[in-house]
């Protein structure tokens, strides 16, 4: 319970609605940020494993259709110290297959005293929706983690390197596993 009233005040007055940013170290490139942020990300999808692709003429063939590319991305969120809240919207398409993916992400830093470079944790979760061309749409819930490492460059920007894997509840998705890049700036 804890834990969930800290993400709470996180999303609430750390980030989404406050702006006004408060660094927590004397020097630019070391420490935690308490504040909003909103950031853009690009990432690679290195993997997206599909079980049902759509043909000419609206049949189904069930191959496991294995995809990559490239998505892009944008997100709003609040850190408190060593916690972060994050709500995103994530855009990918190959000539294949496509998704938009509306998810939250709950980090923690897990260094006590940070240096520039902080690694996370995270948990996510949130709303795929997956299509093929000549397939009907398939909405659903995904889950997964993060694991990352963020660059503080000075008291308003940083940068944000992560790996992600999710899975999905429809049946027409078993998983997407993903590389970013991402940039922050704390309001």
């Amino acid at each position: 319970m804890k834990i969930a009233m800290r993400v709470l005040s996180v999303v609430m007055a750390g980030g989404i609605a406050v702006a006004g940013g408060d660094y927590t170290a004397a020097t630019d490139n070391v420490g935690y940020h308490t504040g909003g942020f909103m950031g853009v990300r690009g990432s690679y999808v290195f993997s997206i494993k599909s079980s049902i692709l759509g043909l000419p003429g609206g049949g189904y063939f069930d191959d496991n259709y294995k995809g990559d590319g490239g998505s892009f991305g944008v997100y709003l969120g609040g850190q408190e110290g060593q916690w972060r809240a994050i709500l995103s919207y994530d855009y990918f398409d190959n000539d294949k297959q496509n998704y938009d993916l509306f998810m939250g992400e709950i980090d923690y830093f897990f260094l006590q005293n940070p240096p520039a470079f902080q690694p996370y944790l995270g948990i996510n979760g949130g709303w795929l929706g997956y299509e093929t061309p000549n397939a009907s749409d398939s909405d659903g819930f995904s889950y997964g983690a993060t694991l990352g490492v963020v660059y503080r460059i000075n008291q308003s920007v940083d940068l944000d390197f992560s790996a992600r894997y999710l899975f999905a509840t429809q049946d027409e998705v078993d998983h997407i596993g993903s590389f970013s890049l991402g940039i922050n700036y704390f309001y």
